[in-house]
């Protein structure tokens, strides 16, 4: 029999518990009840009712068994997803509550790409900090499609990022800095020290580190070797990004070379870390912004952002 909405809602509301969340996520996760159990201290006959429970009030099986455990149906994936976003909110509360407690002023929850963290974070946050000293920080790095959802859930006050597709009700995007790529060599690689400026065929015939494919640079880097004609040779290490001593170390010892977008390009360059070859940007790519609500602390740090 089909079960209206509100009626769910009410069920949840009167008799979910947290428990249910972190068990959900748990199995979702671990894909063992057993392992689930053990993780959030419940005994195994404990969770196995407790799951029972949650899958009664809403009527839908949430998990399959198998021959290795457990996997989610879609409605256990669907329940899973909104568990796990509760269950970070409630943690950023409790450290903002906590923070409070400790002498803090206020508490600013900030999600960014690669590109933010090295590039707009690095440059601005730092006086930002000095003129609100007794605001707590948390700086969460990560993808975007990874920390959109925090976003709309409230759980991050502001996402620094590239405009998405579609930007969640209730929040909006301003555009903060243009951003390019551009191709980066440590200390003592050939082309740094060739007279004038490498050819395209040069910069494309060395080894290089390839961007993941998921960042956006990843289309820059495919559509700069099919304007050069050929197939990259690769060296073996994802560059999203790998620590930084690694990546100088495999860069310098292997002489390879990397494509990164010139907003953080431009941090590993004032630092002394690569230098940059003489050629123009392979291409460019949507502006980093902030994705923020219309009021509360990312829309003052918006604020001090755009000034």
């Amino acid at each position: 029999m089909d079960v209206a909405p509100a009626t769910l809602l009410s069920r949840l509301l009167a008799k979910g518990r947290l428990r249910h969340l972190q068990l959900l996520a748990s199995i979702a996760d671990l894909g063992s009840i057993q392992q689930a159990a053990s993780h959030i201290g419940l005994s195994q006959p404990a969770a196995t009712h407790a799951l029972a429970d949650i899958e009664d009030l809403l009527g839908v099986q949430l998990f399959e068994r198998h021959a290795r455990g457990m996997r989610t149906t879609r409605s256990g994936q669907l329940m899973a997803e909104c568990a796990r976003s509760m269950l970070t909110t409630l943690r950023a509360s409790t450290d903002s509550v906590a923070a409070l407690r400790q002498g803090a002023t206020g508490n600013l929850r900030l999600g960014a790409i690669p590109a933010a963290t090295g590039g707009l974070l690095a440059e601005r946050l730092p006086a930002y900090l000095n003129a609100r000293p007794g605001l707590q920080v948390e700086v969460v790095e990560g993808s975007r499609e990874q920390l959109l959802p925090q976003a709309a859930s409230g759980s991050l006050d502001m996402l620094l990022c590239r405009r998405p597709e579609a930007v969640p009700a209730g929040l909006e995007f301003v555009p903060l800095q243009e951003d390019a790529a551009v191709i980066v060599a440590a200390a003592g690689h050939p082309l740094l020290d060739a007279d004038g400026a490498p050819t395209l065929a040069q910069v494309a015939s060395q080894l290089w580190i390839e961007p993941r494919p998921e960042l956006a640079i990843h289309a820059v880097f495919k559509a700069f070797f099919e304007r050069a004609g050929v197939v990259p040779r690769l060296c073996r290490l994802s560059s999203a990004a790998p620590p930084m001593p690694l990546l100088i170390a495999v860069m310098q010892a292997q002489q390879a070379l990397v494509m990164v977008p010139q907003t953080l390009g431009n941090w590993y360059m004032q630092h002394g870390h690569f230098q940059r070859l003489r050629i123009e940007s392979p291409g460019s790519f949507q502006p980093i912004g902030a994705i923020v609500r219309d009021q509360g602390p990312g829309r003052d740090f918006l604020d001090w952002l755009a000034a």
